[in-house]
């Protein structure tokens, strides 16, 4: 699916997470501070999720895998597992499912740089590695095939395939993850 990267490390991750939240927070000094509250326990809860995914790391891919197994995992069986222990959040059983309830709650972006991290990433089938393969093509119409949880820094924690090696982290930008990007958001 993606050529592997640089992995971004849990400590970038939550000095990203904190860094956004504080300046989240100081726009709220004087004011109420509940939503500035929300938001912040919200930047936890998405670290929880990307923390629960990557102790799965390197656990073998196996398509329509048990979904109360942890023993091997597919897309949508690893987000879920990931946002159930992280979050206490119960998704769907597969990746379209789970992109309409994400789609429900309506904190949806189709660029994919607009992502925060912990946020899910929902893909198109694969037509080829060049942008040009996915030219011309109205994405909004297209079913969902694949999805991960984003890390932030152009990177995806994901499983693909049994020969990826299992659940991996891989860059997107310029390669046909970006291509095939669809849309993404909180769940």
């Amino acid at each position: 699916f993606f050529q592997g990267g640089l992995s971004m490390s849990i400590r970038k991750i939550a000095a990203l997470l904190l860094t956004s939240s504080l300046i989240f927070s100081v726009m709220f000094i004087g004011q109420d501070t509940t939503m500035a509250q929300a938001y912040m326990s919200h930047a936890d809860v998405r670290l929880q999720v990307i923390e629960s995914g990557k102790k799965y790391m390197g656990t073998p891919y196996e398509f329509g895998s048990d979904r109360s197994s942890t023993r091997t995992f597919d897309c949508s069986a690893f987000v879920k597992r990931a946002f159930e222990e992280g979050a206490g959040i119960t998704l769907p059983s597969n990746s379209r499912t789970q992109a309409d309830y994400v789609k429900k709650i309506g904190k949806t972006t189709t660029n994919w740089k607009q992502l925060n991290p912990g946020d899910i990433m929902f893909f198109m089938s694969y037509k080829g590695n060049d942008r040009s393969n996915y030219a011309n093509i109205d994405k909004s119409k297209q079913r969902i095939t694949h999805n991960g949880i984003y890390l932030g820094n152009g990177e995806i924690l994901h499983t693909y395939s049994i020969e990826s090696g299992g659940v991996r982290i891989d860059r997107i930008e310029d390669k046909h993850g970006e291509y095939r990007f669809v849309f993404g958001g909180s769940a």
